[in-house]
């Protein structure tokens, strides 16, 4: 997972808009186009918070870019 975390953290340093699919709280699938502004640690899960307000659990993304997450469950 430190390899995909890596990645999130490229593209928040590029301040690239990004394609981020991921598993609501209610179980369904989302897809947002957004640019991740802030990445943080919260009782050991990874968070990000995006610039659409969004803040999603990093094992809830799915793939970010069409790049899939390496143990997305």
């Amino acid at each position: 997972m430190q390899s995909f975390i890596d990645y999130l953290e490229e593209q928040m340093d590029l301040k690239r808009t990004s394609t981020i699919k991921f598993k609501d709280v209610l179980g369904a699938v989302s897809e947002i186009k957004a640019r991740i502004i802030k990445m943080d640690e919260v009782s050991g899960r990874h968070m990000i918070e995006t610039d659409a307000g969004f803040v999603i659990g990093v094992d809830q993304i799915i793939s970010i870019n069409g790049r899939p997450q390496e143990n997305y469950c």
